[in-house]
């Protein structure tokens, strides 16, 4: 069973780490990664694609994690979101929490927590396959 994750991160350096994560990652499923630079550059793709996770930088140019999360919300995409952030701003931390993330992971990484993460995110029952709204 293939996994679609979409990892948003302007540093080159951390998706690569993260692509190579979910390369070694085994809960059961192949993981297939596609990377975007930018909340912009995600949104586009979350609109074409079905995706069944975000892991989602906090800060980045254009749009950034946190007004991204809040248009995907808004569109009712119920897609599990990891907010990735180096910010330990505990007001930010409340406000992703508050916009609907399964969790707000802080870099740099702890990849055993990581990887319990993404394992509690795509067991969750209350979201529709693919990262599109729930129906009744």
């Amino acid at each position: 069973m293939k996994k679609r994750i979409l990892i948003v991160d302007d540093e080159p350096s951390v998706t690569d780490i993260l692509r190579e994560f979910f390369a070694r990652f085994e809960h059961g499923h192949q993981y297939e990664t596609t990377t975007a630079r930018d909340g912009a550059d995600a949104l586009m793709l979350l609109l074409r694609q079905e995706f069944d996770l975000v892991l989602l930088d906090m800060n980045m140019p254009r749009l950034g994690g946190l007004a991204l999360l809040k248009e995907l919300r808004g569109l009712g995409l119920k897609v599990p979101v990891l907010m990735l952030t180096a910010n330990q701003d505990s007001k930010a931390a409340a406000e992703a929490i508050g916009a609907g993330v399964v969790a707000y992971v802080p870099k740099p990484f702890d990849f055993m927590e990581l990887e319990h993460l993404v394992a509690l995110a795509l067991a969750r029952p209350n979201r529709a396959p693919g990262g599109t709204a729930a129906s009744g």
